[in-house]
């Protein structure tokens, strides 16, 4: 028997990874488990935005975190509308190493990942973070492509 308390739907905001929470709140709502969704900031490398523009990276990250807390509560309220417990967190840092420091941080019981980012390198290369996470995640994965062979319906 299949035991799912926790699932974990990590996001860009990417056409794939919206497709992933459809069935992240399927698999949610079938097994009565609460999801997490996830939003990585990625580390900025730079000490300011631009020389002509200075703006401290605390700044920056700020105001993406912002962003990124808004994105997640419109995918939450989705969810909420649907009957399943959510919880959204936004992390900052490498995105596959801390989409699997959360997951085992926080017991997660299956991932459920698309398979493309957003930038045009990730999706040539399979979406590199969703590689690694398949590689090194504590749990399963499960890796939705953009439509093609159906199982769930977003209703």
């Amino acid at each position: 028997m299949i035991k799912l308390k926790r699932l974990l739907v990590p996001t860009d905001f990417s056409e794939s990874a919206r497709h992933a929470l459809i069935y992240g709140i399927s698999f949610a709502r079938e097994y009565e488990a609460e999801l997490q969704l996830l939003h990585v900031v990625e580390n900025l490398t730079v000490g300011y935005a631009s020389d002509l523009f200075p703006v401290p990276m605390a700044e920056v990250f700020q105001e993406i975190s912002g962003y990124a807390k808004a994105e997640l509560a419109k995918l939450g309220a989705e969810a909420r509308a649907k009957k399943v417990d959510v919880v959204e967190h936004v992390a900052q840092g490498k995105p596959s190493a801390e989409i699997i420091r959360f997951a085992k941080e926080t017991q997660i019981d299956m991932i459920v990942l698309g398979t493309h980012g957003k930038g045009m390198l990730d999706q040539a290369l399979f979406g590199s973070t969703t590689e690694r996470v398949v590689r090194r995640a504590p749990c399963p994965v499960l890796t939705v492509r953009l439509a093609e062979h159906e199982f769930v319906e977003g209703d």
